[in-house]
């Protein structure tokens, strides 16, 4: 079954035409549709006895009181450092945004060689010498200098942090959870691991064996998402990963994506994909005792309106990716939204029409999570 054939299904193609990318767009600083702050720099890490500046960029509740909780997230890599080079930490700023609106501090980190990061690029496992589990020690240091300079901060409490790590990334922060940093309580890998080029079998086998060096009973609780059509981690190998973990003793909740186009490999980003993974890590989170969209908000919400159907689609507004806009008509009791948008203007503008055309009454009930209609 493909994704369109399983959103349609949940009405949110035909029923709510839905705006969502189906690649991201890189964001850039500017006014977001509430109030966050958004801030680019560099964090100063220290990594085998010299400062290195990391590249950063952190979003957070704009009047947010007292210690908040610590996301980190960190990207995926190839081989080519120029490529690497031009990867930037807003291309990821719209996701920080979805972790600040649940209540997150969320600090993008971009390692060594990577972005306006000091460099060079540290070397991964190869061929002749495929110790996964081995290599990812400079990128490990990284996420871990930078978790101890934002765990200094007066705005984050240091004892709830997870981290978000994609492909490599992804492996990265199952590489720093075996060294059981303070305060680390999740991690949400997304599509991780790292590929070998050339040496298919034994690279395979490699990153199976770092399944193993990376768990144990004592690590933190995880959330794997891969999608089936992940060209560079297919269904047979995450299976064995999987199974590797779970041997070692590990808590791992898996969620099995289905076929995202145009490639299996980019869930962390993609809009479709980040629309249900999201609704995933909501509900992690919540076993895990950690801050997320609260469980009722949307019944809530839904009786206040006098709605009396589709509470399970009108639900499925408050965890949608990027920028969200609900318009409502209290004459039909029906309501339209749009979201996984990059600014906010399109998506009111979005809802507004669709609203419209079932109604003349339709207004904006929701910019993202604030009520309107008080």
């Amino acid at each position: 079954m493909s994704l369109a054939t399983i959103l349609r299904a949940l009405g949110l193609l035909a029923a709510l035409a839905v705006a969502l990318p189906s690649s991201p767009a890189v964001a850039q600083d500017a006014p977001i549709g509430e109030p966050l702050r958004q801030e680019s720099g560099f964090l100063r890490i220290q990594a085998k006895g010299r400062e290195v500046r990391l590249e950063s960029l952190i979003v957070r509740p704009e009047g947010a009181t007292g210690r908040l909780p610590l996301a980190i997230i960190t990207h995926g890599r190839n081989s080519s450092s120029l490529s690497m080079g031009d990867l930037r930490a807003a291309r990821y700023a719209t996701l920080a945004r979805d972790l600040a609106r649940r209540g997150w501090l969320a600090a993008v980190v971009m390692r060594r060689g990577a972005g306006q990061s000091d460099g060079p690029l540290p070397s991964l496992a190869s061929c002749p010498a495929p110790d996964v589990a081995g290599s990812f020690g400079d990128d490990a240091d990284d996420i871990e200098g930078a978790l101890r300079v934002l765990q200094a901060r007066p705005d984050i409490d240091g004892q709830r942090v997870i981290l978000l790590g994609e492909s490599a990334g992804g492996a990265t922060a199952m590489a720093l959870m075996r060294r059981k940093p303070p305060g680390l309580r999740g991690v949400v890998n997304v599509a991780g691991g790292l590929n070998l080029e050339g040496c298919k079998e034994n690279g395979q086998d490699a990153l199976v064996a770092a399944m193993t060096a990376w768990q144990g009973p004592d690590a933190v609780p995880q959330l794997w998402i891969y999608a089936r059509n992940d060209e560079l981690f297919p269904p047979a190998l995450v299976a064995r990963m999987r199974k590797a973990a779970l041997d070692a003793g590990a808590d791992v909740r898996f969620i099995d994506l289905p076929e995202l186009k145009p490639r299996g490999h980019m869930a962390f980003l993609h809009g479709q994909a980040r629309h249900l993974w999201l609704r995933e890590m909501d509900a992690s989170l919540r076993a895990w005792g950690l801050p997320t969209i609260p469980r009722d908000r949307g019944r809530t919400f839904h009786a206040k309106l006098g709605l009396t159907t589709r509470l399970d689609v009108f639900e499925r507004y408050f965890s949608g990716p990027g920028e969200r806009a609900m318009a409502l008509s209290r004459s039909k009791k029906e309501f339209r939204y749009w979201f996984g948008t990059t600014d906010l203007e399109t998506a009111r503008a979005n809802a507004l029409r669709d609203c419209g055309a079932l109604a003349p009454d339709c207004v904006i009930a929701f910019e993202n999570d604030r009520f309107l209609l008080e």
